[in-house]
């Protein structure tokens, strides 16, 4: 497995997916893909066969923000943890009502609690040695917005790894990250649940997702963390991304650029969701 995993963090609703995908038309990347997280027991054995059956499954678009889907598009290998383990804070989707409890046992791990950081950290290394030979040895390009506080455990696990945060109007984040869950909730979950608390709880996850965040990234190496405005990815998405390269020691933009710009033309057509307070785009 390459030492210089690259991961893509920050709070849900902060662009992170549209810079997953961005990234990801460099070939010189691996990554986790639709197939990949949701057939996670299908990495090797039976790949064609689900892969194909995925295909037929699969909605054309996310239920929060009409983002199109394929089976090979990039994706969040958390989806894959919470098929594999009961590691994952995604668990909150099918279970809602233990949404809090959820969230902050395996987002914002319990310090004193070392056998269940330990535990995680063993499943999720296991899990990407797994799509790291997948995906023939490249080096691994992950998108994981429930990683932003889990700074210290993957600089555990991989100690060369590179980061990429990006953070947006807090505002903003909160109205689309509601949104984002009542949609998750309402395809995924085995219980009523009283949309009107969501509110308050994002509120909670928001502050202790980014505090956590801020209290953990002193232990990246130096030059391995750049730090994104939302404003800049959207408005300059290419000149982002060659900072991105520059600014974490990464070759290859020109030899991936055409098909960078290529990505970045196709997305004007994208219209994102609209708010009384704010717009809103993946």
């Amino acid at each position: 497995m390459h030492p210089e995993t690259i991961f893509i963090i920050g709070h849900w609703r902060s662009g992170t997916t549209y810079l997953h995908y961005l990234l990801a038309k460099d070939k010189q990347f691996g990554y986790c893909s639709n197939a990949d997280a949701f057939i996670p027991g299908a990495l090797f054995t039976g790949r064609w066969l689900t892969r194909k059956i995925l295909a037929l499954r699969l909605p054309r678009t996310r239920p929060m923000d009409n983002v199109k889907l394929h089976v090979d598009d990039p994706q969040e290998e958390e989806f894959a943890m919470m098929l594999l383990t009961p590691y994952s804070a995604y668990y909150t989707f099918v279970f809602p009502r233990t949404f809090k409890e959820l969230l902050m046992s395996s987002l914002i791990f319990n310090p004193n609690d070392h056998a269940f950081s330990d535990l995680w950290k063993d499943h999720y290394h296991q899990f990407l040695k797994k799509l790291s030979y997948r995906c023939n040895g490249k080096r691994l390009l992950l998108k994981n917005p429930a990683n932003t506080a889990r700074i210290s455990q993957l600089t555990q696990l991989f100690p060369d790894s590179k980061f990429i945060y990006l953070h947006r109007d807090p505002k903003e984040v909160k109205l689309s990250t509601i949104r984002m869950f009542k949609s998750m909730i309402k395809i995924n979950t085995l219980q009523e649940f009283p949309e009107g608390t969501l509110s308050d709880e994002i509120e909670n996850i928001h502050l202790k997702l980014l505090n956590g965040y801020e209290q953990q990234k002193q232990s990246i190496r130096g030059g391995n963390l750049i730090e994104i405005e939302y404003t800049d990815l959207i408005t300059n998405p290419l000149t982002v991304v060659r900072s991105i390269y520059e600014t974490l020691g990464i070759s290859g933009f020109e030899k991936s650029q055409p098909e960078f710009e290529e990505f970045i033309e196709a997305q004007k057509s994208y219209v994102p969701h609209h708010y009384m307070e704010s717009s809103v785009k993946a």
